[in-house]
This record gives structure tokens, sequence and C-alpha cells, in this order.
């Protein structure tokens, strides 16, 4: 009885697995893919949101924890904003931010803790010479300080450090060219540094690894590491301990070097690619199993419990380790063709493009097209196959950035559907030295198999020390990277920027004398506006000063191209200026003019063509008209 439990623990054990295409998807996920690569990017107010974690290079929104405004009229608004984990070690590198959708140009690098405003050169921030923000930027470091522009206000002191999570510390100082409300920010972050047991030089097991040297540390895309950096962490992941992988993590640091290996996406290209990156925002709220699932698909990986020890395998070319035969096959053999519900002509991937603003995008094998035909005759082919059936699935895989890496994953993943053949064999006990994901060879007459390359796929071991295969066909060919077309070049859009409105062409002053009907005469100065050349301007105001002041004063809003300002004084100077608004309240720069008003004071126009007659001492004129 005791044997039995035994036996049935290990068998439990050993055909634990996850792969990147066969692993079930949850039943009702919180967001389509389109919502969640959305949903990444947006800014959001809590204190008790889930922490995403950045692995590789993605743009996130901030967590809004701390908003607090001061100052005279409350001219300045402070923001802490969190951006994701830092891990203890801190993320690599903040290198870009945006506000509002526009970049902002800092005077130096966002290091860690380092105060910087906007630079000069940034027109859209820098104003009236000075910054309009300031920031710090804190990588998540467990031992990080406090803010000291967050310390300017009242309710942040030196205890509030945020310790473990990178966030920046924000002050905008209000100007109402520059804002429109609460301002809505994205940062590129490069993320967390992780460990690559590559760099480590010691051997003999787990308690000789030197996790907490900083050389065995370093920021990395690479889809292996990231999987075990998930792994290993016990703050945000499944907290593995050293020993639950095979000894010095062999298969850890083979498909690291796979990973690695250097691929030309397509012909003419500058430069080759990594053949597998992940670039991941992982929702800490989710499930370590739904996480695990999406960090093995940019690299096409299976991911196994075996004897105790986790392995990670990417699906490749690779050599047999078995051959089944007659002689210590002991079962009858179970063959499954292709099912029509998982066989493919088309196959389509959604991941995320950092050239459209990271968000959502999609490739597709066969390719399509300008005119949405499938390049070459790939499709139409396998088209004609099915009995012209179009068998159309899609893929989530967002934690991909590359369009060739996601092609790449959408082609092996229609090849294999293709040549899906399925086995079940019971094998003797030579087999209990193969694991899920290695390829073994079978030779079967009677099915027509000569060495025919299967991968195991799922391995359960007996009572009676037989062991029962999963097995699924495998070729080298579905392996062999192929130089995809060139990504096209994404064309600028042809609709006008809703953020920005161009200035009034022209403003042309002018005064005149105005008599009312009780006899009042006052000077009046005329304001012709020429046009913005922007389709979208709502209305023109107008500003006006006198010289000698400094502060202007609003004369109106109109929505016409002619204003009068009244009771301007003669011989004085005025400075005019016009901006415009769009529907959507955003505003253009100044165009401006001056005028000294001379009304009552212009000397008359000389009089022609005046005659009279002189009788005696008076001087008579007719109008003989």
């Amino acid at each position: 009885m005791g044997e039995a439990i035994v036996t049935a623990i290990i068998t439990t054990i050993i055909t634990t697995a996850i792969s990147y295409i066969i692993a079930p998807k949850p039943k009702a996920p919180r967001f389509s893919s389109q919502d969640e690569a959305k949903g990444t990017l947006v800014n959001k107010d809590s204190n008790n949101n889930p922490i995403p974690v950045v692995y590789g290079k993605r743009q996130v929104g901030l967590t809004r924890v701390f908003v607090e405004s001061s100052g005279t009229d409350n001219q300045y608004l402070y923001v802490a904003g969190v951006l994701c984990e830092g891990g203890g070690a801190g993320i690599t590198a903040i290198d870009e931010v945006y506000v509002d959708d526009k970049l902002v140009t800092f005077d130096g690098a966002l290091t860690n803790g380092t105060l910087r405003g906007v630079s000069s050169a940034d027109t859209n921030f820098y104003k009236g010479g000075e910054s309009l923000i300031s920031i710090q930027g804190f990588f998540g470091l467990d031992n990080q300080s406090a803010s000291s522009l967050l310390d300017e206000t009242t309710s942040w002191t030196s205890d509030h450090k945020l310790s473990g999570l990178a966030y920046v510390a924000l002050r905008f100082k209000w100007n109402q060219d520059a804002f429109n409300g609460l301002p809505e920010v994205r940062v590129t972050v490069r993320g967390k540094k992780i460990y690559d047991p590559r760099l480590d030089s010691t051997k003999g097991g787990s308690g000789s690894h030197r996790q907490d040297d900083p050389t065995t540390w370093a920021y990395s895309a690479n889809s292996s590491l990231v999987l075990l950096d998930y792994l290993r962490n016990s703050r945000y992941g499944k907290g593995l301990p050293n020993d639950a992988f095979e000894t010095n993590y062999d298969s850890f640091k083979t498909s690291a070097n796979t990973c690695d290996t250097q691929v030309t996406p397509y012909s003419g290209a500058v430069s080759d690619i990594n053949l597998f990156e992940t670039n991941a925002v992982i929702d800490s709220e989710k499930k370590v199993l739904e996480n695990v699932r999406e960090l093995l698909v940019p690299m096409r990986a299976i991911f196994n419990y075996t004897q105790g020890k986790y392995k990670v395998i990417i699906e490749g070319t690779g050599s047999s380790q078995l051959l089944l035969t007659k002689d210590n096959v002991v079962s009858e053999v179970k063959l499954q063709g292709e099912s029509k519900s998982e066989k493919y002509n088309r196959v389509i991937g959604t991941f995320t493009n950092p050239e459209k603003d990271y968000q959502s995008d999609t490739v597709s094998y066969p390719p399509f097209d300008d005119s949405g035909l499938a390049v070459e005759d790939q499709h139409a082919t396998m088209l004609s196959d099915d009995n012209n059936t179009l068998l159309e699935r899609s893929f989530d895989m967002l934690q991909v950035t590359s369009p060739y890496q996601a092609e790449e994953i959408c082609e092996n993943i229609l090849k294999r559907s293709r040549n899906n053949l399925k086995a079940e064999v019971t094998v003797t006990s030579e087999a209990l030295n193969l694991s899920i994901g290695d390829i073994v060879t079978a030779t079967y007459e009677t099915a027509g198999f000569n060495a025919k390359p299967f991968r195991v796929m799922s391995l359960a071991i007996n009572s009676d020390s037989t062991v029962t295969l999963g097995l699924e066909e495998h070729q080298d060919n579905f392996y062999t990277w192929e130089e995809k077309g060139e990504a096209p070049t994404i064309a600028d859009t042809v609709l006008p920027n809703p953020f920005s409105v161009s200035a009034p062409a022209s403003v042309t002053l002018d005064d005149q004398l105005i008599e009312y009907s009780d006899g009042v005469v006052i000077t009046a100065l005329d304001v012709t506006i020429g046009a913005s050349p922007d389709n979208f301007v709502d209305y023109y105001q107008v500003e006006y000063k006198l010289s000698t002041e400094a502060t202007y004063q609003v004369s109106g809003q109109v929505k016409g191209l002619n204003h009068r300002i009244l009771n301007v004084v003669d011989g004085l100077i005025y400075n005019v200026r016009v901006k415009a608004f769009n529907t959507l309240g955003v505003q253009s720069t100044y165009t401006s003019a001056t005028r000294t008003i001379i009304g009552g004071i212009a000397p008359p126009a000389d009089v022609e063509d005046f005659s009279c007659n002189i009788i005696g001492s008076d001087a008579h004129y007719r109008d003989w008209e």
C-alpha cells in the first residue's frame, strides 16, 4: 500500500509541466489583450493597487499614491507616482518621460535620486525662462532615501521612502499654456537587474552560488533569465529556493544561450537581433501559474518539474534521446491525427509595439501584403488543402515587443498545427531518464514510421516501472529561422494633433475716433486678426496692456477676426497679443503687435481746391455744387 502511494506521488510530480502552446488559458480573462496593453499605460490614483513588475524595456503609467498642491494660489502640484517593483536591486534606468503625450527633455540624465528640471530647449515645458516640471526618479532600492522634492510639502516626510518601489517624484508649476488639468504621465523604464547564472563561476550546488554578488546581476531581457528571476523571487514571484533547480541551473544556462542567438530579422537589416527577448509588464495580482505561462510564450518553451527539480526547455532542433522499437514498447501504440480545431492556415499574434507608443499590434503568418493577400502563395496553398476553409486563430504575446519575434512564434505554431500527429505508448524502464520536452524517435512498421521524431509532451511512471509517454510529432524545420519581411514604417498621422494649435497668422492694429449720439467722442483701438491655419480653432482671446505695464488684461474672446478695444488714451503706446483656442480648450502661442494711439491728436489732412470771397472783414464760402 505504501509503495503504491509513493508511486502515485512520483507520477504526479514527474508529469507536471507547462507549455507555451498546450497549457489552457484562464477561462475568464479580466481584460482583452488590447485593454491590458492600454491599462499598462494609464494613470491611476490608488494606495492599494497591485504593483507591476517590469522586465526588459517597457512603458508604464503612474499609480499616483500622493498628490498635494501648495504655493500662492496653489501654483505647485506635487505628485508621487509609482512605476513598478524595484525588487531590491532596483530597476536599471528611466529612459523617457512623457507628459500629456509630449516627450519631456530634461537638463540631465534621470539617475537614481537626482533632481532634474526641464531643459531650456524644451518649448513645451520651459516657459518664461523657467522649468515648469521638476523630477526626481527613484529606482526601487530597499534602502533608498526619501525625496527631497516631495519634502517641500507639508505631508511628505523623511519617513516616506517607498522602499523597494521604483517611482518618480514630480512638481508641476501651473501654466495655462502648458497644462489643461492634472497631467498624464508615461515613463519608459528599463526594468530590474536579474541574476545570470552564466556569470556565476562557482560550482558544486546551491550553497555556493553567488546570488548576492553584484557581478552576477545585470540588466537583461533574456527570456530564460526573466523566467528564472520570477520563479526565484519571494516578493512577487514563486519564491523557489536555489536547490529547486538542477545543479548550477544547467537548463536555464542552456536556454539563455539559445535566447541570445543572433538572427537577421529581414534582408538588408543593419544589425542582428536576439532570437528571444521578453519585455514584460507582469501583473503581480495574477496567479503565478498564469504569469509563468505568459513568460514561456516569448521563447516557445516548456517548463517542467522532474525528479524534484525545475527545468526549462526551449523547443527547437535536437537529437533523439531514445529510439522506440518493438523491443522496448510494451503496449499498443495509440495514434491521433490532426484535429480541425487545432489546425490553422493562418495564425495572428497580438504583441506590444514600441513604434506605436507601446500599444498592442498584430502580425500574422502567413503575412499579409498591402492588398490583403498572403505573401507568395502560402495561404492560398493551405486554403486549398483545407477545402477552402479559413482556419484562423489569434494568440496573445503581449510580453513580445518585436514584430519579427512575434511572427516567428506565429510561424512555429502554424507549422506545428499542420504536422501534429500524436501518439501514446508505454515503454520499458529505459524511458525513466527522459524528461518532458526531450526528443525520441520511433520505428513502427505498421504505421510506416522509420526513426520518426517525436517530442515528449507528457510522462507518467507506472507501478511496474514502465513509463507511459504522450508524444507529439517533431520536425527540425519547424524551428529554422527564416528572414521576415521588413516591418513597414509607420506613417505619421495625417490628422492634426489636437494638443498643438497654430498661432494667429498676424495681428494688425488701427485706431479711430467714435462720436456717440450725446456728443461724447472716444478713441477706439481696432484689432484685426489674421486667421490661424489650424482648422479646429474655436475662438481667439485678445489681451492688451500699456507698454509701461507688466500685466496683460483680457479684452475679450471672439469667434470672428475683428475686435474693438474702447477708451484707449491718445499718445500712449499699447501692446496687444492674441492666441487661438481649439475645441478641446488647447491654446496656441501668442501673436503680438504694438501701436501708438493718435486718434484725437492726429493733424487734419491738407485741404485742396478751397476758395472764398473776402467782403470787408468777412470771408464768404460758397459751395457751387
